[in-house]
């Protein structure tokens, strides 16, 4: 009988091992990163979802959906549409989010803010502070220690970033090169509410449809600045903070190859007031019937400000 015990692996041997092994990893890890990716994905729709649900039910107490930003005149008698807002003060701004935080269960925060001082005030410098999960995106890099450093009134203030913004209209340039149809309103559902008129929007004046009409839209990656897909400075984007009344913007359009506008360009170029995301192809919007839609960075911009106008009198696109 042979006891003689088996040689140890040979170098060879090993070195096959190895390469399966190495073969194998790298074969899993692309695998591991799309899943992450697929569940990120998810989780910024859930955000979008929540956020559309409030929407939603602020309409269902209001009558109207919470405006893109408030800004009271600095004199005169207010409008009683601020009244409904928790505004009674005049001169103060505030932004598109503020008036949602009761709707994402995040009242305590909200009843810590003082709606009749500037959101920048010293007094509400602890809640505009302070990261609100629903309005981060997971995707992006470093999702929760982002802040934007805006100066107001010559103080330098600390905001907690928001990855979502109210997408409210799209700018006439891209009509004038050719870029979009011409329409008479280019208003979208979120309008600034500011002066002496109500600018808030109510569900029956939404003629294009609820369904066809984005409201919100990513606008991911702030304080820092991106231009396709890579990080140009960590700190110029000083207006992306969720309590921010700057934070909304309109539709401009891009350079495929720059960041000038009027251009074809309306998703993932750049996150200086435009759509941009983290995720693949294209980027998530909230619609005014509360659903969410991840709409391509492929799709002509043309049909995409479609998306946009809330009485453009536009056939929306199909498919998204």
């Amino acid at each position: 009988m042979n006891n003689k015990a088996r040689a140890a692996f040979t170098l060879i041997e090993l070195l096959v091992v190895i390469a399966i092994i190495a073969i194998l990893i790298g074969l899993l890890l692309p695998a591991v990163q799309k899943v992450r990716e697929a569940s990120a994905r998810l989780s910024c729709q859930n955000n979008l979802k929540q956020i559309g649900l409030a929407y939603q039910n602020f309409h269902t107490q209001h009558g109207f959906f919470s405006p893109g930003a408030a800004r009271s005149p600095a004199t005169g008698v207010l409008n009683p549409v601020y009244g409904k807002l928790g505004i009674s003060a005049n001169g103060v701004n505030h932004s598109w989010a503020i008036f949602l935080l009761p709707y994402l269960e995040q009242g305590n925060l909200y009843s810590q803010y003082n709606m009749n001082l500037n959101w920048a005030a010293p007094a509400n410098a602890t809640v505009i502070g302070t990261p609100v999960k629903a309005f981060l995106c997971p995707t992006v890099p470093d999702p929760t220690n982002r802040f934007c450093s805006p100066t107001i009134n010559g103080v330098v203030v600390k905001a907690a970033s928001s990855d979502y913004a109210p997408n409210n209209a799209y700018d006439v340039g891209l009509e004038t090169a050719g870029y979009a149809d011409v329409c008479v309103l280019r208003d979208g559902v979120s309008k600034v509410q500011s002066g002496t008129t109500s600018t808030v929007v109510s569900i029956p004046e939404i003629t294009d449809g609820t369904s066809n009409t984005l409201m919100l839209s990513e606008d991911a990656g702030r304080p820092q600045s991106w231009q396709f897909g890579k990080m140009s400075s960590a700190t110029s984007g000083s207006d992306g903070g969720w309590a921010d009344d700057n934070v909304e913007y309109i539709v401009h359009g891009s350079l495929t190859t720059a960041t000038t506008n009027p251009g074809p360009c309306h998703t993932n170029c750049h996150n200086g007031n435009e759509v941009y995301s983290f995720h693949g192809g294209g980027a998530n919007h909230v619609f005014a019937d509360g659903s969410v839609h991840f709409i391509t960075a492929a799709m002509d911009i043309r049909l995409f400000v479609k998306f946009v106008t809330m009485r453009g009198g536009d056939i929306a696109p199909s498919g998204y």
